[in-house]
């Protein structure tokens, strides 16, 4: 059942227990997560040569990179190759969200943004600074701006773990469709920030898009390339937290 024909089913006045237990598992996170869902155009998830991408290609801790919902936001992709269950993500504001937890066959694939809450560094085509790194000793897999060392977990909703974010990375709503292994963006849970990345990256975008207009072109197919592929100068720097 997708989205729509559930938002459909609860309109028409079908009884929400009844569709909870008639619908795939993570359907009601998945509702709970629709509260804060900042929502943009849905677009599907292709690889370089237009055709869908299967999700079951990620290997594990490998990032790949994605625009939506605009040319210029790129997102990363990850499978972190365990089953990721939801959790409740803390805002400053005291406006918390759920987060569903991961996607994919074994629920395990997560996307965010790649723009950092604090300055709005980001992954850039000309400089990685936000990248993605994978667990390492009793640390899980983060995803770190180098700009200045903010560190999200990117296995429990993008929570600050270190450094001066102030609140959580924002992360892309995947819907998932497990007949075809094909997923769509059709969303944003927390705060992604677009309006101030805009303004404080307004030179180096037109830089790379030759106009704002260029750079907020809504994304219809968002597609999917290693972020070694997206970068020209990928970045390291110590993980805090």
């Amino acid at each position: 059942m997708d989205r729509r024909n559930f938002l459909d089913l609860l309109a028409k006045g079908t009884s929400l227990g009844l569709l909870l237990k008639l619908s795939p598992l993570g359907m009601l996170e998945f509702v709970r997560a629709q509260s804060s869902l900042n929502t943009f155009q849905k677009a599907l998830l292709v690889d370089k040569a237009g055709n869908p991408f299967k999700l079951s290609s990620l290997e594990p801790h490998q990032p790949f990179v994605f625009a939506y919902p605009f040319a210029a936001t790129p997102n990363i992709l990850v499978n972190l190759g365990v089953e990721l269950a939801a959790v409740d993500v803390k805002m400053p504001d005291g406006k918390n969200y759920r987060w569903p937890g991961g996607v994919g066959k074994n629920r395990s694939i997560v996307a965010y943004t790649s723009i950092c809450p604090h300055a709005y560094s980001y992954a850039s085509p000309s400089l990685g600074a936000m990248g993605y790194y994978k667990p390492e000793g009793n640390r899980g897999p983060r995803m770190v701006c180098c700009a200045h060392l903010s560190a999200f977990d990117v296995s429990r909703g993008g929570e600050v773990k270190g450094g001066p974010a102030p609140h959580a990375l924002a992360a892309v709503a995947l819907e998932y469709d497990a007949a075809k292994d094909e997923a769509y963006a059709v969303g944003f849970l927390g705060n992604p920030q677009f309006d101030a990345f805009f303004r404080a990256q307004s030179q180096a975008l037109r830089d790379l898009f030759r106009t704002t207009a260029r750079a907020r072109e809504e994304v219809t197919k968002a597609t999917v390339i290693p972020y070694a592929e997206h970068t020209k100068a990928p970045t390291t720097c110590p993980v805090v937290g």
